[in-house]
């Protein structure tokens, strides 16, 4: 076992504010992991998805929102996937805690896994 301390730093790519990341060390496959710490009030702001990104909310509560359709309310274990070329942003509505999976593989989105559709 190894032990590390963790990096953590300000996003302010696409206009973000409130905004912290705890660096995970880049993978050297098709997928990479961050957490993200939001600020009330902040947001990861409008951008588009490269590859298929995966956030999965660990606590409090955000909004997302996928090109122009109204937002929705997403919390604690709420995982939202963005598809490559979707333009998304999102905004906490408290201190929140997520993870963000970026991948360019398959997701493997059957049983358990339940979709709520986009009536949040």
């Amino acid at each position: 076992m190894r032990l590390f301390d963790v990096v953590r730093y300000p996003l302010d790519r696409f206009d973000s504010t409130g905004v912290v990341l705890d660096a995970v060390p880049p993978t050297t496959g098709a997928s990479s992991v961050h957490v993200a710490r939001l600020d009330a009030g902040g947001t990861i702001g409008r951008h588009r998805a490269v590859r298929r990104q995966v956030l999965g909310v660990v606590s409090g509560d955000v909004e997302v929102q996928t090109d122009d359709e109204p937002r929705l309310a997403a919390g604690p274990g709420t995982l939202v996937v963005w598809e490559p070329g979707e333009m998304h942003q999102t905004w906490a509505t408290s201190d929140a805690v997520v993870v963000v999976v970026e991948t360019s593989g398959d997701l493997d989105l059957g049983a358990p896994f339940v979709e709520r559709g986009r009536e949040g």
